[in-house]
């Protein structure tokens, strides 16, 4: 049974992490208006791709970059090539590192990029210290991107590694994304995970950031949400 679905609900970078973390062999095809373009999973891997006359690596690349569309997932289809010899997460690393020397290329206002850069970045760390300072249930926050990087970070432990909460994010984000398309419910808006020291949100900014905040474990949610929503708000204008 072929399995359906909207890129803005689940990216192309989630879906080949999730059924290469399945070990899925699969066809995968993913259509953008007018264009149609074909991804062929074996045993866990991305193993051949194809958009119009390209095949290989550069087609996972562009894909990466589609924002909407819809897809088909035909299980037990083997590739019709080999194509691609590059692990899964290496794709998506190099997918992100191309996507953010694109955007460092844009112009910016006044020509100089290293300073735009440097000012969204100093806005986004101050808009997390802002949040922590006024309030009484976030205790620690993060900005960080879809594939696990880290934008920015303000957490309440030295020993709280900011690596492993942007992977940990990641993880949480995909996971609850196609938890929310499987089971029929919309599109994600939020996730909570309550364990016995505290709380963990994880919160989409746009389809490339979310945001990550952290409580005590007997805060006020509504009101936690509340300031949630308000710092993702803020964070979508500065991002």
């Amino acid at each position: 049974m072929a399995i359906r679905g909207d890129l803005r609900d689940m990216s192309v970078s989630d879906l080949i992490q999730h059924y290469c973390q399945e070990g899925r062999t699969a066809e995968l095809i993913i259509k953008q208006d007018d264009q149609q373009a074909g991804l062929y999973f074996k045993d866990g891997n991305v193993r051949h791709a194809q958009l119009g006359h390209e095949n290989g690596e550069e087609v996972v690349y562009r894909l990466l970059t589609w924002r909407y569309g819809e897809f088909v997932l035909e299980n037990g289809v083997e590739p019709p090539s080999i194509t691609i010899n590059r692990a899964w997460s290496s794709l998506l690393l190099e997918g992100a590192r191309r996507l953010d020397e694109e955007k460092n290329q844009q112009p910016t206002t006044n020509g100089d990029k290293s300073m735009a850069t440097q000012k969204k970045s100093e806005q986004i760390a101050a808009a997390l210290t802002e949040l922590l300072r006024e309030s009484s249930d976030i205790t620690g926050a993060a900005v960080v991107g879809v594939d696990g990087l880290v934008y920015s970070a303000n957490v309440p432990s030295k020993d709280m590694d900011e690596a492993m909460v942007g992977a940990v994010s990641a993880a949480v984000l995909g996971l609850s994304k196609r938890s929310a398309v499987q089971l029929k419910r919309g599109s994600f808006k939020q996730t909570l995970i309550q364990a016995d020291d505290g709380n963990i949100v994880v919160a989409p900014i746009n389809d490339e950031t979310l945001f990550v905040g952290l409580s005590a474990a007997n805060v006020n949610l509504g009101m936690a949400f509340a300031e949630v929503r308000n710092m993702t708000d803020r964070l979508k204008k500065i991002i």
